[in-house]
């Protein structure tokens, strides 16, 4: 955000200080007790999860002098505040203002003494305490952010990540540009092991005091630029949020992607040949460019390599832009420098991009002796982040030699979202059915133009017959080509199902019924 007459407080250069381990049991103790967690700030502050939070400075009205424990920590740690003295030790357990000192997470206020406030932010997210850069000063003064700022896990685009990652168990999970280290620390649960790398040594200390103040053992947090940390070590499973945002410079680590936007996540995807095991998944939100001529996945297999044919590739397009309307958009929010919108309008220009992409990337590491596969869905309504992984799922089993059979066998239904348009052009007088289009709004915004045999065949899915009967049943009434073989009817309803137009039995998209 622009702004004039920035300065940089004494304070936002301090780090929380890595205590022993008694301390950090002593405070997370502390922050449990006292029900800081996000049912416990969700329930005092009267919302129905952490996404409706919203700090004093950003308009909330209620809890703005402390009557409880969790309304001290809120306005410390969420809200940035000033909180007196008096007020902490009448709230808190005893020892407990003493014991966040000692870990760097109290400080008094050098003018007024009386006066207290956090050094870090401190968020309850993805389950964890997190503690990050603040974003805004105790006495409301405008503020610089550091270079190396550590930007707090609660944002709304690190919540569609972390929404977008996989709970089931792994052995070795990678997480690069680990920030607060809350893909790393999350992951962890379910991870034999887990990794955390970041160039910044900022970051490292603050996702190193995030792991030992969530007592997480099975996770280490390493300094270094992508792989090089990890070097010699392989993964079943390597997430990134990695920066992205086109730049002249590097002036914000956690933000700015280099010239393009994607020179970060062009080498992170360049590694995963040596760093991704057989079988392992990658996982990435993403903003990125459709170029004339090069889509964003044409991209993405050039960058692997000669290794692209093992991997599939899925994407999910959260939003499609045209350059333009982001360029008015960030004009009108004032949520960067001037001379920086146009700089990115001026790349996009240059590279002849049509759209930006913003959305999930994911790839598996295929053992299978069968082609890759490349899908990308736009997201529409109702849709759920694990629907991703269901669709790398999907492409992988249709791609594999006993697919067409598993598909000749499955049992489709149309879907109660579809529908069917048919326009008509007038031949020999006479108004005649020319094309036919299926769309759907939910999961995917989906729309396929099909020839008139198969529309007709697809208002008769009704989930009882297999894929197999309605081809022997067309052919009998003559609807195609007769010399079509089962595999070419198979590839009329795989991508259907893909788009959400036809549901199977065999594979059910979860969450939908």
């Amino acid at each position: 955000m622009a702004t004039t007459s920035l300065r940089t407080h004494s304070w936002r250069e301090r780090l929380p200080v890595l205590g022993s381990d008694a301390d950090f049991a002593v405070v997370s103790g502390v922050l449990e007790q006292c029900g800081f967690s996000a049912e416990g700030v969700c329930g005092r502050v009267g919302i129905a999860s952490m996404a409706g939070f919203q700090t004093i400075w950003q308009g909330r009205t209620v809890i703005q002098t402390p009557e409880q424990a969790p309304d001290a920590l809120i306005l410390l740690f969420m809200d940035g505040e000033y909180v007196d003295r008096g007020d902490l030790e009448r709230l808190l357990p005893p020892g407990a203002p003493a014991a966040m000192k000692k870990l760097g997470l109290l400080a008094a206020d050098s003018a007024r003494p009386e006066r207290c406030f956090a050094p870090c932010a401190l968020f309850p997210a993805e389950g964890l305490l997190l503690v990050s850069d603040r974003v805004s000063s105790p006495d409301h003064s405008p503020i610089a952010l550091r270079p190396d700022a550590v930007y707090p896990a609660s944002i709304e685009n690190t919540a569609l990540f972390m929404s977008t990652l996989p709970t089931t168990s792994c052995d070795a999970l990678l997480d690069i540009g680990t920030g607060t280290g809350v893909a790393a620390l999350a992951g962890a649960r379910s991870a034999r092991h887990a990794w955390g790398t970041d160039i910044a040594g900022r970051s490292v200390s603050f996702a190193e005091f995030n792991r030992r103040l969530n007592g997480i053992e099975n996770a280490a947090m390493l300094e270094g630029d992508l792989y090089a940390p990890v070097e010699g070590l392989t993964f079943d499973r390597i997430v990134t949020h990695p920066p992205y945002v086109p730049a002249r410079k590097t002036t914000m680590i956690f933000r700015d992607g280099g010239e393009d936007g994607e020179q970060v996540i062009r080498r992170v995807i360049e590694g995963l040949p040596r760093f991704l095991r057989p079988g392992g998944r990658f996982y990435s939100l993403v903003t990125a460019a459709d170029c004339e001529g090069q889509l964003f996945e044409d991209r993405i297999r050039e960058w692997l390599g000669e290794a692209a044919p093992e991997f599939d590739l899925v994407l999910v397009s959260y939003k499609l832009t045209l350059p333009r309307d982001v360029t008015a958009t960030s004009l009108i929010n004032r949520n960067a420098a001037v001379d920086d919108v146009f700089y990115r309008q001026e790349v996009w220009e240059r590279r002849r991009a049509q759209f930006i992409f913003y959305g999930s990337v994911m790839l598996r590491r295929h053992a299978e002796a069968r082609p890759a596969v490349t899908a990308r869905v736009q997201k529409g309504e109702s849709f759920a982040p694990r629907l991703a992984d269901w669709l790398l799922e999907w492409q992988a089993e249709t791609s594999a030699p006993a697919g067409c059979e598993a598909l000749l066998d499955s049992r489709p239904l149309v879907s109660p979202h579809a529908e069917l348009t048919v326009s008509h052009r007038i031949r020999d007088g006479r108004f005649v059915p020319e094309s036919f289009v299926l769309r759907s709004a939910q999961p995917f915004e989906a729309e396929c133009y099909v020839k008139a045999w198969l529309a007709q065949i697809v208002s008769q899915c009704d989930g009882r017959k297999t894929w197999r009967e309605h081809f022997e049943a067309a052919r009998r009434a003559g609807l195609f080509d007769q010399e079509a073989s089962p595999a070419e009817f198979v590839s009329a309803l795989a991508p259907l199902v893909m788009n959400g137009l036809l549901w199977v039995d065999t594979r059910p998209m979860p969450g939908l019924g």
